[in-house]
């Protein structure tokens, strides 16, 4: 008779399911709110209008398509960190002996690596999205123009002028049109999104998460520059994603800094606060109580000397009372 390899759950495992189903359940929530005013900016309202002078030379540069297009760089964001993500993990139970855990979700058990890989990218998804809102209420407050803007705008004025005429030279537009001769209404409308750069701060935000999460959660034998190796390329890669973003004219060199910027402040807060990399373990925290402070000193040399040498108050001795060699000003000074 053949018995199934199917292990009932216990009542911990049920309880422990149904809390998880409801944290599930609030972060998914969360995810929701987060992503409303990304799709509000995105479909529902214009960037702010800023106006610009017809001479304004940062302003006039060619338009260029993207070297890192969207695409290529939704692969930049998941490829190294799905990859470096799992592998972390399962390497991690695995030193642990640990790999063959399970537990028990909806109705089928799921190796524990699973359950730590899908932790882990939830914190990193919540820290982008995070990035992502910010990015977008900069672009949509500021309205920054592009470099290439005069080129995709190409603007005309009520009077029927344009910047090309010489009596609009150094005049402050505010009212004008795009003729967008040659571009769609969609590339005219990212032509008013310059700062920050969405580009820099979320490549920035993937590379520097990555590289943080390969010195906190992973433990390298052999080589420590395999670590340090791997993560210098994907700072390199954030690095040349970024100033790609001015090569191609998209970006000007503030709205690249300040997205980075943003990039580097949403990776650590996420690190630290969300994903609690720089935690020190209790069994950390308990080896530095134990070491911490001044170092230990053997005292047993010394009370046996005094023991040796001074007879206790407590007790009633004749031989050691009448003793004339030993004063109360001796007894107070071994002590």
């Amino acid at each position: 008779m053949q018995t199934s390899s199917r292990v009932e759950p216990t009542t911990a495992e049920l309880a422990e399911s149904r809390k998880l189903l409801h944290r599930i359940l609030l972060d998914l929530l969360i995810v929701i709110v987060l992503v409303i005013p990304i799709a509000v900016c995105e479909f529902a309202i214009e960037p702010f209008s800023r106006g610009f002078f017809c001479d304004d030379e940062t302003i006039r540069y060619p338009f260029k398509d993207n070297t890192i297009t969207p695409v290529l760089l939704g692969v930049i964001l998941a490829v190294p960190t799905f990859l470096i993500i799992g592998i972390g993990e399962y390497v991690r139970q695995y030193k642990k002996g640990t790999i063959s855990n399970t537990r028990y979700l909806w109705g089928c058990r799921i190796p524990i690596w699973y359950c730590n890989i899908f932790k882990q990218l939830v914190y990193f998804g919540f820290g982008l999205l995070l990035t992502l809102d910010a990015t977008e209420l900069g672009k949509y407050t500021i309205g920054r123009l592009r470099p290439h803007f005069m080129a995709v705008c190409q603007p005309q004025f009520s009077d029927g002028s344009t910047c090309a005429d010489s009596f609009n030279q150094h005049r402050y537009v505010e009212n004008y049109f795009c003729l967008g001769t040659g571009f769609t209404a969609a590339d005219v409308r990212q032509a008013r999104l310059s700062f920050p750069s969405g580009h820099s701060s979320l490549v920035v935000y993937s590379m520097v998460y990555v590289a943080l999460y390969l010195q906190k959660r992973m433990h390298w034998r052999r080589s420590d520059l395999t670590r340090h190796f791997i993560q210098f390329t994907l700072i390199m890669v954030a690095w040349f994603t970024a100033l790609s973003r001015i090569m191609d004219n998209w970006h000007h060199w503030s709205d690249v800094l300040c997205g980075s910027l943003i990039g580097v402040v949403a990776a650590l807060i996420t690190a630290n606060y969300i994903s609690k990399f720089f935690k020190k373990p209790h069994s950390e925290l308990a080896t530095l109580r134990l070491t911490g402070g001044l170092a230990r000193q053997d005292t047993s040399a010394t009370l046996n000397e005094v023991l040796a040498h001074t007879p206790p108050p407590y007790t009633i001795d004749s031989e050691a009372a009448a003793a004339p060699d030993f004063t109360n000003d001796q007894y107070c000074t071994k002590v």
